[in-house]
């Protein structure tokens, strides 16, 4: 071997780990001596580590004694890293801990798509797979966290430690399981730990068991998510509801530790107290208020309002308002509680029995029509119904939507008022007089009274007994003679004699004829007299004289 091959191969320090002897620093770097090269001596092997691998009171002094472990060389230096000099003297060490098995403390500082990242005095990895014994959705619970891992390998060419934490959760799990099964009972407490949370329930580990905690189980009061009460990696005392050996079913209580709202509910409320809560639920029929946690009480829907029309209890209330109410029924057996907000004021229909008697005269706006009437208010939220029988005393066939219009002020009649059902009745023409009792008076069976033709029908004619009443005059009582058209009788306008035949008293009918002057007047109304004030006269005449429709003809 030639001297220079010789100086050749002794210069050759690629991928080993020398002694540097530590010179200076510059801009480039911090400059070493290698191989027991003497600081001074320029002739001597050079090293560079980058600056930052010291900094501030980590830079050595002159001539302190440093591992590097020399990568490559550049321009006469030869680059060089003390970091990778100290990992590579641990190479050995971890690969004996993971051909064994071996255990780390770290602390996980990161996630990423793959798993975690952990501080072990050394970069490391923890692949999803290996967090927990469960899949994980969500890594924050972890980060920061300081755990034991068994090391599975080691990545020389990354210079990375891939880890487990399921691993050393398993072996836990397994050493703490039969101790665990030993001491389980219905009703017995354990302190366990959340190791995940569904929309259903947390499944909570009290010893290498995990058992679901049903999210009807965790609180006496109403929650929404599992996530309110409890989130993963938090210790929770509970309590074995069931435990199902055959199919390893853990049933697991929370709430059955703390004390039951609803034990002793009538020692502690009484009917007709006022109360305070909050909405926490908004259904068609009712709103349910929250007294306390795991107390609620029903406010049903005709219990929102004396006045305001309420198709749902959101037309008022939302969810969280924080509402007073009245307890109105406890039933402590079937844990229900009623309430009432509208009975917090006096009943306003009260007033109205106090402020509008019957016959009393009121001036307000109609507020709606409908097929059989109008509602028209009378005190503010107050309204009562105008029926359309209640709008004319003449006129039967008027509509609601005729006569009335929404926004117009209109005088009514308090009819009655009934305060127990909240009805106010009303009515229109019952402001005037009823032309039905003067046309009484005037128009008995029997009598001749002297009317107006006022209209003429296919089937005969109308009279004019008194304004708003009428008679009918049927064609057949037009004339002795046989009559096809009234138009040939009787004409509108003209004045007439005729028979009161019979009157309706129920249907406010009154039948007149003009055909009966022959008849003996006081022989009429003696009939009259008997009684016979429906129907029609005629007929009873008939009968009573013995004259059938075939002598009556002749």
């Amino acid at each position: 071997m030639t001297e220079e091959h010789t100086e050749q191969e002794e210069r050759d320090f690629h991928n080993t780990i020398l002694q540097g002897s530590y010179v200076e620093s510059n801009d480039e770097g911090h400059i070493f001596s290698l191989g027991g090269s003497a600081s001074d001596d320029e002739d001597g092997e050079r090293a560079l580590v980058l600056l930052e691998e010291f900094a501030g009171e980590d830079i050595p002094s002159p001539g302190d004694e440093v591992e590097l472990l020399v990568e490559r060389e550049i321009n006469g230096f030869w680059v060089a890293s003390a970091t990778k000099a100290r990992q590579l003297g641990k190479f050995d060490y971890y690969r004996q801990l993971a051909k064994k098995g071996g255990t780390v403390e770290g602390v996980i500082v990161a996630s990423n798509r793959g798993g975690l990242t952990v501080d072990a005095g050394l970069r490391a990895f923890v692949p999803w797979s290996h967090v927990d014994i469960h899949r994980v959705d969500d890594p924050s619970p972890y980060i920061g966290r300081s755990e034991t891992f068994s090391v599975l390998e080691f990545d020389e060419e990354k210079c990375e430690l891939v880890l487990s934490r399921s691993q050393i959760l398993k072996k836990e799990r397994a050493r703490t399981r039969e101790e665990t099964l030993e001491a389980i009972e219905k009703g017995k407490e354990f302190t366990g730990v959340v190791r995940s949370i569904k929309n259903y329930g947390a499944f909570v580990d009290i010893g290498g068991i995990e058992g679901l905690l049903h999210v009807s189980n965790m609180s006496w009061g109403r929650l929404d998510h599992p996530s309110e009460l409890v989130r993963p990696g938090d210790e929770i005392r509970v309590a074995v509801i069931d435990y199902d050996a055959k199919r390893d079913r853990l049933s697991l209580g929370r709430k059955q530790l703390l004390a039951d709202p609803w034990e002793g509910i009538d020692e502690r409320f009484n009917e007709g107290s006022v109360v305070g809560g909050s909405v926490v639920s908004l259904a068609d029929f009712g709103a349910f208020i929250e007294l306390a946690p795991g107390l609620e009480g029903l406010v049903h829907v005709t219990e929102l309002s004396w006045t305001e029309r309420v198709n749902h209890p959101r037309d008022l209330l939302e969810i969280g308002q924080e509402v007073g109410v009245k307890i109105i029924g406890i039933d402590g057996e079937n844990r229900r509680l009623s309430l009432s907000i509208k009975q917090l004021d006096r009943n306003p229909w009260e007033e109205v029995a106090e402020r509008f008697e019957e016959g009393a005269r009121v001036v307000g706006p109609v507020r709606s029509i409908t097929d059989f009437g109008a509602f028209i208010e009378v005190m503010p939220g107050i309204e009562g119904l105008v029926h359309v029988s209640n709008v004319s005393w003449t006129d039967s066939r008027i509509t609601a939507s005729e006569f009335f219009k929404v926004g117009e002020e209109i005088e009514v009649k308090v009819l009655g008022v009934n305060v127990e059902e909240q009805r106010l009745e009303l009515g229109i023409k019952q402001l005037e007089a009823d032309p039905w009792a003067e046309a009484l008076e005037i128009a008995k069976p029997g009598q001749k009274i002297e009317v107006e033709i006022s209209r003429l029908v296919d089937f005969g004619a109308f009279a004019k007994i008194v304004e708003g009443v009428e008679g009918l005059i049927h064609i057949s009582e037009l004339s002795e003679d046989r009559v096809e058209d009234a138009r040939r009788v009787v004409r509108p306008g003209q004045t007439v004699e005729a028979l009161v035949l019979g009157v309706d008293k129920s249907n406010r009918r009154i039948s007149l004829s003009l055909k009966r002057d022959s008849l003996d007047e006081p022989e009429v109304r003696s009939y009259s007299e008997d009684g016979l004030t429906t129907g029609a006269l005629g007929d009873i005449l008939r009968e009573q004289l013995g004259l059938s429709n075939k002598d009556e003809e002749e």
